[in-house]
């Protein structure tokens, strides 16, 4: 079992914490979900059960391949251990001024392990959207990549795939 914990949000008023507060909430019942799983091991590309992974141009691999399995058990924290111990995950959130447009959301300092949202965005969005990018940016902070430009297989590398399904999940909850 999982548990996501708002260890810091910055920034947020009383107002906007209320969101925060309600994805965390969402967001714990839905990565301990049965159809979460469900759906992450049934996630395609291209016909096939996986997520997209990216190569350089020297055949390098820039995003290691990981099974859907594989990446349930990263997204979940489960180690495959039976002792049922209760994983906790602390995210540390900060809301930014600006981000107009859909290309300006958030991003993450993976390095700081923080995840930053942009104000005018995070108000005009509804918490099925705002549980999704904080799925979304948390694999950033698993390790998990995508391209930087819009492409097709964008949306089903790990980030956008995960953060997809969250957020669908959170829409019909």
């Amino acid at each position: 079992m999982i548990k996501i914990n708002i260890a810091t949000a910055n920034g947020f008023n009383t107002e906007e914490l209320k969101k925060v507060e309600a994805a965390n909430h969402t967001l714990n019942n839905i990565l301990n979900s049965e159809k979460f799983r469900e759906r992450v091991l049934r996630f395609t590309t291209d016909g096939l059960f996986r997520f997209h992974y990216r190569r350089s141009f020297l055949g390098k691999w820039i995003d290691k391949p990981h099974s859907n399995h594989q990446v349930y058990e990263i997204v979940t924290q489960n180690s495959g251990d039976t002792n049922n111990a209760v994983k906790q995950i602390d995210l540390h959130l900060e809301l930014l001024p600006g981000g107009d447009g859909d290309e300006h959301i958030g991003y993450t300092d993976a390095g700081a392990r923080k995840i930053f949202t942009y104000r005018n965005w995070f108000n005009n969005v509804s918490l099925a959207e705002y549980t999704g990018h904080l799925t979304h940016e948390w694999c950033h902070q698993l390790g998990f990549d995508h391209a930087t430009r819009p492409e097709p297989k964008r949306a089903h590398s790990v980030p956008y795939g995960i953060g997809s399904i969250t957020e669908d999940i959170v829409l019909n909850y």
